[in-house]
Formats: C-alpha cells, sequence, structure tokens
C-alpha cells in the first residue's frame, strides 16, 4: 500500500488517471476573483466562444482537469457552482482554490488578481463522485436499485475544502426544490472545519452563507449543522460557545462530528435502502466516516459515495 507521502507526491492526472473524463479540451477566461479568507479564493471561468466551441457539460461533484499559462501540468480543482450557472446569464464554472505553493498551477492562480485576470486557460471535465447517484434516483436519472425503489434521503459530510464538491450538489439540490416546490428528499449537512473563533466574519467560513440560504430554501426537507474543531484535544470540545457572530438559525458544534451524528443522520435503518451518503475530506477523516457508514445496519455499501484530496 502507497505511503501518504506517496500519494502526495503524484500530480493530479496520476492520481485520478482511473476516473472518467470528458476528451474535450475548453477554453476558458479567468474573468472574477473573490478572496474568501487569507487561505482561499473564487475563481470564475468563463467559455470561450470561438468557431467549433462545444458547450461545457458536467455533473454537480465533478472536478477541471485546469491548465495554465506556462505550466504543462494540469492542476484538479473541483467545480463548485451547479450546472445551471453554466447557461446564460450567469455561464460560468466557479471553483475554491485554497494556497498551496508547492501546487504550480494553484500557485499560478495565486498571483496579483491584476497579473491573472482576463487570462485565457484550458479545462477539462472529469470525475465520478457526482449526483445523482448511480443506484438510487430522486427522479433525475431515472436509474433505481431494483426493490429499492427512489432514494428518500440523503446525507452529506464535508471536512474542510471537502465542501467543494458538495456545495454543487447541494445548490443543485436547491434548484430543484425552488422549480419544483419542494425536492421530496430529506437532506442532512454536517460540515466540520477549524474554528476561526467566535468573533469570525461568517463570509470567511468557505460557503457557510451559501449554506445557510440553501437551507433555508429546503426548509423542513433539510437540516444543516456546523462543527468547529480547534484542532486541540483530538478535535474535541473545548469551548461552550455554540455560536458565530453573524450566524443565526443553525446548529453549530464546537467538536468533532461523532459516528452518533452519521448513524442519526442515516435514518431508520427498515428505510437505510434508500439513503445516498456523500462524504470528503481529508482522507483519515473520509475513511473513518465511509467505514462507518458502510457498516451501519440496513445500508447498502455501494450507496455511501466518498471522495478525498490529498
Amino acid at each position: 500500500m502507497a505511503s501518504k507521502t506517496a500519494k502526495q507526491s503524484l500530480s493530479h492526472l496520476e492520481r485520478t488517471a482511473a476516473e472518467p473524463r470528458d476528451e474535450t479540451l475548453h477554453r476558458v477566461l479567468l474573468t472574477n476573483i473573490d478572496p474568501v479568507n487569507p487561505t482561499i479564493r473564487l475563481f470564475r471561468l468563463s467559455p470561450v466562444l470561438e468557431p467549433g466551441w462545444r458547450p461545457i457539460t458536467f455533473l454537480p461533484g465533478q472536478w477541471l482537469d485546469v491548465y495554465v499559462p506556462g505550466i504543462s501540468k494540469a492542476g484538479g480543482f473541483t467545480i463548485t457552482s451547479p450546472p445551471s450557472l453554466l447557461q446564460p446569464p450567469s455561464n460560468y464554472l466557479e471553483l475554491a482554490i485554497q494556497k498551496s505553493p508547492s501546487n504550480p498551477p494553484a500557485a499560478w492562480l495565486w498571483q496579483e488578481e491584476e497579473r491573472i485576470l482576463g487570462s485565457q486557460l484550458q479545462v477539462r471535465v472529469g470525475g465520478s463522485f457526482v449526483w445523482p447517484p448511480p443506484l438510487l434516483s430522486n427522479g433525475e436519472s431515472g436509474v433505481e436499485e431494483k426493490g429499492a425503489g427512489k432514494a428518500t434521503r440523503v446525507v452529506f459530510i464535508a471536512g474542510g475544502v471537502g465542501i467543494n464538491p458538495l456545495m454543487s450538489i447541494v445548490s443543485h439540490l436547491e434548484q430543484t426544490a425552488r422549480e419544483a416546490g419542494k425536492l421530496g428528499l430529506v437532506v442532512k449537512f454536517f460540515y466540520t472545519t477549524r474554528d476561526p473563533g467566535p468573533h469570525t466574519n461568517p463570509s470567511e467560513i468557505l460557503f457557510l452563507e451559501r449554506l445557510i440560504s440553501v437551507f433555508d430554501t429546503l426548509g423542513n426537507e433539510g437540516q444543516f449543522q456546523l462543527f468547529l474543531t480547534s484542532g486541540q484535544n483530538g478535535g474535541e470540545e473545548v469551548r461552550s460557545e455554540k455560536h458565530v457572530v453573524g450566524v443565526k438559525g443553525i446548529e453549530i458544534q464546537r467538536r468533532r462530528i461523532h459516528h452518533t451524528d452519521l448513524l442519526d443522520a442515516l435514518g431508520p435503518i427498515e428505510e437505510r435502502k434508500r439513503t445516498i451518503c456523500y462524504i470528503c475530506g481529508i482522507p483519515t477523516m473520509t475513511d473513518e466516516f465511509v467505514e462507518k457508514a458502510k457498516n451501519a445496519e440496513g445500508m447498502n455499501e455501494a450507496n455511501v459515495l466518498s471522495e478525498k484530496w490529498w
């Protein structure tokens, strides 16, 4: 088994060589950069409409091979926007990219904004960690597991920047709920990230304000919980405050996500064949919760989907 260090040394293309990819390289313009906090930026990429242009299509949860000027190897960055925003009038893809001097494409994208805005990049869509899930359906794909029927519950567990593909998926579900009047699914969403302190502006927690809006739309069909860890004492609860300044109406825990949280979210045992679970975060967290979800009584292992980024 490859060591963690060996896995970290692999390029994005090497790590994802077995993943499905679109064959087409698309030209895009870097049209907007929005700093979230000192270590994360949001980027908007707009398709270049040129002779022979082919529309970019993707499923919620997929990533891009991103080729930046002067660097031969692609960087891998998850699409955080839903497919609907790639249509007029918005017409863009969004990426959330963490500052990483050791990653050449990320380092290029973290240059001064005025140096790179308007640059032309090339991108290719890939990845299998997607919505709708392969075995069960909420009615979008028409694919159902024999004897199980449609999905009735979806559980998301996001750790740190593992929020990225799940943001695309849950944004798509929000749009579905808006258009249909209701989603027809129970959505449970756990987001764990490092505690920035009790006086942090909520906009500095990646996608927090957007998630609050999503779950306001989902109403009784959704539940969102934020777990803030200090990095001390194994991430266990070290403070009593359960708030972030400016954040209202959501449940905040200053502790790790517990296994009991996951098991409760998966729903009643007799209904778990219709439960889908998406998990994305650091490898150790992802492996821990994937194992727990797959071994939970009543769960179908094939309905536990995960993605890890080193």
